[in-house]
């Protein structure tokens, strides 16, 4: 379909790869339409992908204000109440059902990853995990952890995401003091979506922030699971084996080191005088360590459970996790993800799977089109507009006495 930017795809037939009978099917599923009088599940899932798309600052009173435009209740063909509050709109966020909207995200994921390759070195799908943190300064947000000094009023969530490459493949959101640790969040998401797919040509790609031998020794025992991680350079290490051989190539730099290492664990024990030791033991498991310095650049040290690739496999792998560090500064400063539109962990969520699953269409977009992410989001919300006035113009026949619009007086 030919549009003004005469690009390959547009908004209508991304829209048009949502099935409308697939999220009502999930709201009678989920119960998320009981005692609801007015803003239901479907209601509220397009009210949240428009707000998105064309609001630079996401707010309940930007999204009650759009409720009550013709323009939306135009495009989306509904005659009821004329009017909402933005203290509806956040009520609803704080108590609707959170599985509506990620059954609706794990559907679109579903329909959008099918069409696309997420096979990327050694014909392996590549997951990026990381945590990416939003803070807020009002004192406004009923659960978070505490943010720089504890006696202050800033706190903020942490959303840990797994990144395919292409999309957001899994996602959770923390805001306890016991999750702000990356060493206990990383592995509970690698876990948690190895479980669900049991793919075993995946591969987790794991930063600095996971460091814990009994982590790495818990991903290790789940038969199929491959990872790649980073250690710190000094990490204390019993090797067992050189694998590094005089004739690997290797063209990343300089190959230090290529070794099966047992890890040291450390513990904290209380001794007789209740005085607190801190020991360490070696972890009844090996693992694979590569250290390589790149040219012009410090030491690097990975660990990793995969044991038939290459030393240069394995760095490869490495460095596409920068790619969810691109992904969240996307989402962050083109999708309103750096702010908080819900205060309550249970709208939180809401907007994460709603956010997640409007870069989906961007992603797709902006890939068919060949543009930046700007440029995409901005083309998508014009295409918005001219999607609503195509509707006006038909449902009118050139006579707005016959929508929900009013020619000027």
């Amino acid at each position: 379909m030919s549009t003004i930017f005469n690009q390959k795809i547009d908004l209508i037939q991304l829209l048009r790869q949502i099935p409308d009978e697939h999220i009502l099917k999930i709201a009678t599923k989920s119960k998320v339409d009981h005692y609801a009088k007015v803003l239901n599940g479907r209601l509220m899932f397009y009210l949240l992908l428009s707000g998105i798309l064309r609001t630079d600052k996401l707010s309940q009173r930007g999204l009650a204000d759009s409720f009550s435009s013709p323009l939306f209740r135009t495009l989306f063909n509904f005659k009821g109440k004329p009017t909402i509050s933005h203290s509806s709109i956040s009520d609803r966020l704080s108590t609707m059902n959170t599985d509506f909207f990620r059954e609706c995200y794990e559907t679109i994921y579903h329909i959008f990853s099918s069409l696309y390759s997420t096979k990327e070195i050694e014909n392996l799908c590549l997951q990026r995990v990381d945590s990416t943190l939003v803070s807020e300064a009002c004192n406004h947000l009923k659960q978070g952890m505490p943010c720089g000094n504890l006696y202050g009023k800033k706190k903020m969530m942490k959303y840990t995401i797994n990144f395919d490459g292409m999309f957001a493949s899994f996602a959770t959101t923390h805001s306890g003091d016991s999750e702000a640790s990356e060493s206990h969040v990383l592995p509970e998401n690698v876990l948690s979506h190895f479980q669900k797919i049991k793919d075993h040509s995946s591969v987790y790609i794991l930063d600095r922030g996971q460091n814990s031998a009994e982590a790495f020794r818990t991903m290790k025992s789940q038969d199929g699971l491959l990872f790649v991680g980073r250690l710190t350079d000094k990490r204390k290490m019993l090797v067992v084996e050189d694998l590094k051989k005089g004739n690997d190539v290797f063209t990343d730099g300089d190959l230090l080191e290529d070794k099966l290492v047992k890890l040291y664990k450390r513990e904290e024990k209380l001794n007789k005088e209740g005085r607190k030791v801190v020991t360490t033991r070696l972890v009844d498991e090996t693992f694979r360590v590569v250290r390589f310095k790149p040219q012009g650049k410090g030491e690097i040290l990975l660990i990793t459970n995969c044991l038939e690739l290459t030393a240069q496999t394995i760095t490869q792998i490495y460095r596409r996790r920068w790619d969810i560090e691109v992904f969240f500064r996307f989402i962050k400063q083109e999708l309103n993800f750096s702010h908080f539109l819900s205060m309550n962990e249970n709208g939180i969520q809401i907007v994460m799977y709603m956010t997640l699953i409007t870069a989906m269409l961007v992603m797709i977009y902006k890939r068919e089109n060949n543009i930046g992410y700007t440029t995409a989001v901005r083309r998508m919300g014009i295409e918005l507009e001219n999607l609503i006035m195509a509707i006006i113009v038909i449902e009118s026949g050139g006579d707005l006495n016959k929508t929900q619009l009013r020619p000027p007086v």
